[in-house]
């Protein structure tokens, strides 16, 4: 089996949605963004609250920034965050992000892979849920990586197209395999071969939002070509 599950039937899925997205992912966002050089500027945080092991967390961690992750379980990957010492480690805390009131600091902007299964709360999918969560609470930017289908909904064209139209949609031309968390080491080399789904950040600015009709479409290159991204304009 390919390490690529993320997908299917609600029987055959993670209890938790615990996929793992590859680091690359969230490495091509942030060369998006400048290398989050607004946030930069400002000493906005980056949180990642559902953050796993913790590779979404990861391209803003090596670019010096301030993190914090936090999730309903902790399987941070601590080891991955030893390779620079003079970077101090992201604070990781417990917590059900859609219970929470306030963010882990006062100026955070959420960058993360959430939960997007078939589990709804009062009728709403849970990542429409995160999604407005997320609006609610940060003072930067809301950077959600998604399968491509998710746009397509009638029930979240109010979300997209009336109460929070996206800055950007940033399309993955290079598919990710996303395995589910507590099957990595069992799969060994085939977790991450070749992802089947296409997956994009939809990316909304809270500082400066954005008017219904205006939301970008941006393809990011393959791998190969990786080193074509640059700061996109009017996004870094």
């Amino acid at each position: 089996m390919r390490g690529e599950i993320s997908s299917g039937r609600h029987s055959k899925r993670h209890p938790l949605d615990w996929y793992v997205d590859e680091i690359w992912c969230a490495r091509q966002l942030a060369a998006a963004l400048g290398d989050f050089a607004r946030e930069k500027a400002q000493y906005i945080a980056i949180w990642d609250p559902c953050c796993g092991m913790g590779n979404t967390l990861h391209a803003a961690w090596e670019l010096g920034l301030r993190t914090y992750g936090s999730d309903l379980v902790d399987n941070f990957a601590w080891a991955n965050f030893d390779g620079i010492s003079e970077l101090k480690r992201p604070t990781w805390f417990s917590a059900d992000f859609l219970e929470q009131t306030a963010p882990p600091d006062p100026y955070c902007s959420i960058v993360c892979n959430p939960p997007y299964s078939y589990l709804k709360v009062q009728g709403v999918a849970i990542a429409e849920l995160f999604a407005r969560k997320a609006l609610e609470l940060v003072t930067g930017r809301v950077c959600l990586l998604v399968p491509n289908k998710w746009l397509s909904s009638q029930v979240r064209y109010t979300l997209f197209m009336e109460d929070h139209p996206p800055q950007a949609v940033l399309h993955l031309t290079q598919r990710p395999s996303m395995p589910p968390g507590d099957r990595i080491d069992a799969m060994g080399s085939r977790a991450f071969r070749g992802g089947m789904v296409d997956y994009c950040w939809v990316v909304w600015d809270v500082q400066r939002p954005t008017k219904p009709g205006e939301t970008r479409a941006i393809w990011l290159p393959p791998l190969g070509r990786m080193h074509e991204i640059g700061p996109i304009e009017g996004l870094a």
